[in-house]
C-alpha cells in the first residue's frame, strides 16, 4: 500500500491550492469544497458526495455534486444503505469499494437496486472517517459506467487525500469542543454575582456578568451630562486609565460615580494570559456599596394583612417599585436602582394608584405601612 503522507506523482497545478485549502479548512463546508475540487482536477467521476453527522449507520446531512448524469433530475442518496452491513464487520475501514462489498455479501446488489431502481453508476468508492467506532462522515465518489475500475493511481491519491480529510475533522471537531467549553464558562460567569466587564483595548466590549451588566447601564445613566460622558463606560474608562499614571505603573485605577453615591468603578490591565499580553484587554469592576441598604425590606416587620392584601394586585415590577416608594426613595433614585427610565416608574406607579384605587403617594405609603 502507498504510503498515506505521499504526494501521487501526478498532482494537477490546480490541485495545490486544494490541498492547502484542505489542510486548512476550519468547518465542514470548507472541506467539502476542498475535497470536490480535488476530486473533480483528480479523478474521473460521476458523482460525489460527503455524508456526515451519521447516526446508527446513516448519514443526516450531506452535500453532493453531480458531475455527470443520465437523468438530468438524478441526485445522489444521503445514505448508507449498501455499505452499512459492511461497515459494521469492518470497523475502522478507511476505504473500500462497491465491488468488495458485493463480493462477500450478494444481498448489496439487491439494496443498490431498490435505493436506485435505475442506478447511474457501476462502481463506488468510499472514503469512511471514524470516531469511537462510529463512522464520523464518509466521502462518497461513484464511476462512470466507461470506467467501472479503480487504477492504483487512483487509489493512491485516494490514500494520499483521506490523512489530509482526517485531521481536518479532527480540527473542525476540536474547535467546536472549544466553543462548546467556552460557551458553558460564559454562562457560569455571567450568573456570577460579581459586576464585571471584560474590555478590548479599542473600548469595545468583550464579555459582561449579569451584574455588571446592570450597573454598567445603571453607571451609563447616570452621567446625564456632556461634561461627565468622559466616564462613560466601557470606552472611555478604558482611554482614562490608559492616559493614567496608574497604566504606567501597572496599578489600578478606581473613580467614584459623580453622581450616584456608592457607586465605583475599578479598571486593570488584565496581563494574565500570554495572549493578552499582545493584545491587552481591561477589567472593569464595579461596586454599589449602598446595595445591602438598598435591596432591605421597607420594614422591620411583615407587612400588614392590608398591605399584603394591596402587594397582591400588582404585578412583581409594580410590587418592587411600591415598596421603594414606601421605603421613601424618589423616582430618580428608583429609576436608578431598577436601571429603568424616570418615565416608565412613573407610568408604573400610575398603573399602581389605579390599581389600588389611590391618587397620592403619600396615600401609598400609608397603605403599603
Amino acid at each position: 500500500m502507498p504510503n498515506l503522507r505521499t504526494r501521487p506523482a501526478k498532482l494537477l497545478d490546480d490541485s495545490y491550492t486544494a490541498v492547502v485549502d484542505l489542510q486548512s479548512a476550519l468547518d465542514l463546508d470548507s472541506i467539502w469544497k476542498s475535497c470536490l475540487k480535488l476530486v473533480r482536477n483528480q479523478l474521473p467521476h460521476r458523482s460525489c458526495s460527503l455524508m456526515f453527522n451519521i447516526v446508527g449507520f446513516e448519514p443526516t446531512s450531506a452535500k453532493h455534486h453531480v458531475e455527470s448524469s443520465r437523468n438530468p433530475d438524478y441526485m445522489p442518496a444521503t445514505s448508507l444503505t449498501i455499505s452499512g452491513p459492511y461497515l459494521e464487520r469492518h470497523p475502522e475501514v478507511k476505504l473500500y469499494t462497491y465491488s468488495q462489498i458485493v463480493s462477500e455479501d450478494p444481498d448489496a446488489m439487491r439494496r443498490r437496486v431498490e435505493q436506485e431502481p435505475d442506478p447511474e453508476w457501476d462502481e463506488f468508492v468510499h472514503l469512511a472517517f471514524w470516531r469511537n467506532e462510529q463512522p464520523e462522515a464518509v466521502l462518497s465518489i461513484h464511476w462512470s459506467p466507461d470506467h467501472p475500475n479503480i487504477s492504483s493511481e487512483e487509489s493512491a491519491f485516494l490514500e494520499y487525500m483521506y490523512p489530509m480529510i482526517e485531521a481536518s475533522l479532527r480540527r473542525i471537531r476540536a474547535i467546536e469542543q472549544e466553543g462548546a467549553r467556552r460557551l458553558a464558562y460564559e454562562n457560569l460567569l455571567y450568573r456570577m454575582p460579581v459586576a464585571t466587564l471584560l474590555v478590548a483595548q479599542d473600548g469595545h466590549q468583550l464579555f459582561a456578568t449579569a451584574e455588571g451588566k446592570k450597573l454598567s447601564e445603571r453607571w451609563n445613566r447616570g452621567l446625564r451630562d456632556t461634561a461627565d460622558l468622559k466616564l462613560a463606560l466601557p470606552l472611555s474608562l478604558v482611554q482614562l486609565f490608559g492616559n493614567s499614571t496608574q497604566a504606567a505603573s501597572g496599578k489600578t485605577l478606581k473613580l467614584r460615580h459623580p453622581r450616584i453615591k456608592g457607586l465605583t468603578a475599578t479598571v486593570e490591565r488584565n496581563l494574565h494570559t500570554a495572549a493578552l499580553r499582545e493584545r491587552p484587554c481591561y477589567v472593569v469592576t464595579l461596586a454599589d456599596e449602598h446595595s445591602d441598604e438598598r435591596d432591605e425590606a421597607p420594614a422591620a416587620t411583615p407587612p400588614s394583612p392590608e398591605a399584603w392584601a394591596a402587594l397582591q394586585k400588582l404585578s412583581p415590577t409594580e410590587r418592587r417599585v411600591a415598596l421603594l416608594v414606601a421605603k421613601g426613595l424618589r423616582n430618580d433614585e428608583i429609576a436608578e436602582h431598577l436601571c429603568r427610565s424616570r418615565r416608565t416608574i412613573e407610568f408604573q406607579l400610575n398603573s399602581i394608584y389605579r390599581k389600588l384605587s389611590l391618587s397620592r403617594r403619600t396615600q401609598l405609603v400609608l397603605a403599603l405601612s
